[in-house]
């Protein structure tokens, strides 16, 4: 039976009562009394601990009136707010709140309107305040009105004050590792199909050249942080990002993660993907990994590529497949060291394999946005001033995996790659033409 709406509120208010008075004592052993935002699980074990207290008085009331309580007396102590419920959601993937009027969450790739967490942009300074505090380089403040970092649990938080925002904005966009551990539960998903998985463990284990291509929010991160996973376990891998979200340190025994950093308020201190690039390859890396490539890190990753270092990934922001290589020789382009324009695409012919390229697809009857590897292709040369991609899987109008093409388009290199882990011959055997 469920708890009387006033004996809940009473049970609550009990709980609150005791939550504080043990949170006060613990508090009041530090030097500094105020909560941290590594504090969060241990106070949110310690509110379970009292609403379990209340339960053994109370077998018979319903179980989510005692999951409502953890919740709403999690958020009463805590900077969170009513933000603890969607961030304690697993399926929760981003929460984007716009000041005072307005919130949504991401679920399963819909966007979900629900009731702004709090009142006045100065309960959002306070979030975003906790977050930073302690947090080396990251402020929020007039001199300083944007800031971006990555949470302890690994989620991306970026806040802009108003103004130079209207109104005062945090997003935090999750990427829960534990999520999809595999290829196979990207399959299970719906992501990709399970007749693909042969041939992507074959271009990791054959140390191909791979470029996850896609719009923003589409998956690129998740889906390279699974390839990722199927690195031998006798390799150094050396992963670069701006904002940490791979953390592949934490499972992998020979990683090592580099981030960026942006200049300070002196426009000193900045730490480019660039320079890191530059900092990666005297770290001997089997494989380079590049969250994202956005300049003219891309030049510096050609080489690598190139030079002794091959089944590197990296990620690229691309609005379709045949877009992906010519802004790929655009970015390299902005390096100051970059040859003529006609050498950068000659290289990128020579050196990416495959290009992944994820999106949003309506699926279902009810026609919902989900996230898809919609093509896969491969470099098959160069036509006049711009690259080659022969599509070799799409995703139909009928919302099924299709074979494009043969894998004899691919380069003689990736083919005796392939060769060299499978039976080529036998990788697209699972899809009907």
């Amino acid at each position: 039976m469920a708890l009387m709406v006033h004996d809940l509120a009473a049970v609550q208010a009990r709980v609150l009562s005791r939550v504080e008075t043990r949170l006060a004592e613990q508090l009041a052993l530090r030097e500094r009394t105020r909560l941290r935002v590594e504090d969060q699980q241990w106070v949110y074990e310690l509110v379970g601990q009292a609403v379990g207290e209340e339960q053994l008085s109370n077998p018979a009331a319903a179980h989510d009136d005692w999951e409502l309580m953890w919740r709403s007396v999690f958020a009463a102590v805590t900077p969170l707010g009513p933000l603890a419920e969607h961030l304690a959601d697993p399926d929760v993937e981003e929460v984007r709140i716009n000041g005072t009027e307005s919130c949504f969450v991401f679920r399963d790739g819909r966007r979900i309107a629900v009731p702004p967490p709090f009142a006045d942009e100065a309960g959002l300074v306070e979030l975003v305040h906790w977050y930073t505090d302690g947090a080396a380089g990251a402020r929020l403040d007039r001199a300083s009105p944007m800031v971006t970092m990555t949470l302890p649990e690994g989620s991306r938080l970026h806040a802009a004050l108003s103004p130079p925002a209207r109104p005062m904005t945090v997003t935090i966009r999750r990427h829960p590792p534990a999520r999809f551990p595999d290829l196979n539960a990207l399959e299970r998903s719906g992501f990709l199909p399970a007749a693909l998985i042969p041939l992507l463990q074959a271009a990791v284990a054959g140390r191909l050249n791979l470029l996850v291509a896609g719009g923003a929010g589409a998956g690129k991160t998740t889906f390279m942080r699974v390839l990722s996973r199927l690195f031998g376990k006798d390799e150094r891998i050396v992963t670069i990002e701006d904002q940490a979200e791979l953390h592949l340190w934490r499972e992998l025994p020979d990683c090592v993660s580099l981030e960026g950093r942006p200049a300070n308020i002196e426009g000193k201190g900045a730490i480019t993907i660039q320079m890191l690039v530059h900092e990666a390859l005297r770290m001997s890396p089997d494989r380079i990994v590049i969250g994202e490539v956005r300049g003219g890190e891309a030049l510096d990753l050609l080489d690598a590529m190139n030079t002794g270092h091959p089944g590197s990934i990296c990620t690229l922001h691309a609005d379709s497949p045949r877009e992906t290589l010519p802004r790929l020789v655009r970015l390299a382009m902005r390096n100051p060291q970059a040859p003529r324009a006609e050498v950068v695409r000659a290289e990128v012919v020579s050196t990416v394999d495959l290009i992944l390229f994820v999106g949003f697809a309506r699926v279902g009857a009810d026609c919902r946005r989900s996230r898809r590897l919609l093509s896969i292709g491969c470099i098959a040369g160069a036509d006049g001033d711009r690259p080659v991609v022969n599509e070799l899987i799409g995703l139909g109008g009928d919302g099924c995996w299709h074979r494009a093409g043969s894998l004899t388009a691919m380069s003689d290199r990736a083919r005796s790659r392939l060769g060299q882990v499978a039976d080529v011959e036998r990788l697209l055997d699972g899809f009907d033409a």
